[in-house]
């Protein structure tokens, strides 16, 4: 007899992945509405591998209510399974056509839990986008160049995207939107963290008067093989450059395993690492199993050709193997 597919495998929760060990979000559940590296950049650094398909049309990629759907799945097994339900996916989430609709929909149903939604920021000159993300709690948008020629190489954007406008977009957000705005800038090094280049993303920072600034670098495998992170204390040295009382430096993130079991564990191994390399210790931490229990399952997906393990900075990271297609 034909083993029953369990509801939280891989092909029916498409849409919702984790919840995922973010630094700043707690135990983030992630919701992902745009087809995989669908993107309006082409970041040297993503941790989802190089965009495929480089866009800036907004569409409607998928059914709002078959998301709902899978976001009432998931908290009717695990009611306190999430301290964030985060927009965040292997592409930019504002090209979704729908997103403002589902925002709404999201709020209205799930109150007590805090919605935050992770963007590139390029769309946001937009102002049918900035209003799709009025209703979001927390809003991260992305500026890592204060220069065009820094913009073209970390961010390598859509022709048709200008720094200049992108900002611009950044600004008008903040004025209109009342929840948090934390402004990540993703810090490469020998790329945009000169002197130069940080004074200018200082005055760009303080002119968006965001509530958080974060530092961010590159922890995981990036896009681009030898794009490289910055050490610790050239982290401390570059948030010097930034107001003191809202600049944070992004750490690792910690947190006592809370089991939610470990039925269907392979399918939920692949679904996370699909949008983010992860760790064994972060798996442990975001899906509530043990260790032991991730190595000995992550191995059998590695001899059977369905993930790989990337050694990254010395540790290493599971991934899809589609990740040893990367560009060089």
């Amino acid at each position: 007899m034909k083993k029953p597919v369990p509801p939280e495998s891989h092909e029916i929760m498409n849409h919702i992945f984790g919840p995922v060990p973010s630094r700043r979000l707690g135990r983030s559940l992630g919701i992902d509405v745009i087809p995989a590296k669908t993107c309006s950049f082409d970041c040297i650094y993503c941790e989802s591998g190089p965009t495929t398909h480089l866009s800036v049309k907004r569409e409607n990629f998928f059914d709002p209510a078959e998301v709902l759907r899978q976001l009432d799945e998931f908290f009717r097994r695990s009611p306190r399974g999430a301290d964030t339900i985060t927009f965040s996916s292997a592409g930019e989430p504002s090209l979704y056509l729908q997103l403002g609709e589902l925002i709404r929909q999201i709020k209205k149903k799930y109150r007590e839990t805090p919605l935050a939604l992770l963007t590139n920021g390029s769309l946001l000159w937009d102002d049918a986008v900035r209003k799709d993300l009025l209703e979001a709690d927390i809003v991260v948008p992305s500026l890592d160049a204060a220069t065009p020629g820094t913009f073209s190489k970390i961010n390598r954007p859509h022709p048709s995207l200008r720094l200049d406008e992108v900002i611009e977009g950044i600004r008008a957000f903040r004025k209109d939107y009342r929840g948090r705005l934390h402004l990540e800038i993703m810090l490469v090094s020998d790329v945009n963290d000169s002197p130069e280049e940080l004074s200018a993303l200082a005055r760009e920072a303080g002119d968006i008067d965001a509530d958080v600034i974060e530092l961010n670098t590159v922890a995981r495998p990036p896009a681009i093989d030898g794009t490289r992170g910055l050490p610790e204390d050239r982290m401390r040295c570059a948030a010097s450059f930034f107001p003191q009382n809202k600049t944070s430096i992004i750490g690792t993130f910690r947190e006592d395993i809370s089991r939610f079991g470990d039925e269907d564990l392979a399918a939920r191994i692949l679904q996370t690492i699909e949008r983010r390399p992860c760790t064994i210790r972060e798996l442990s931490a975001s899906l509530g199993v043990a260790e032991e229990l991730l190595k000995a399952e992550s191995i059998r997906l590695r001899d059977s050709d369905k993930l790989i393990m990337l050694d990254f900075g010395g540790k290493f990271f599971l991934c899809p193997p589609s990740r040893t297609g990367c560009e060089s």
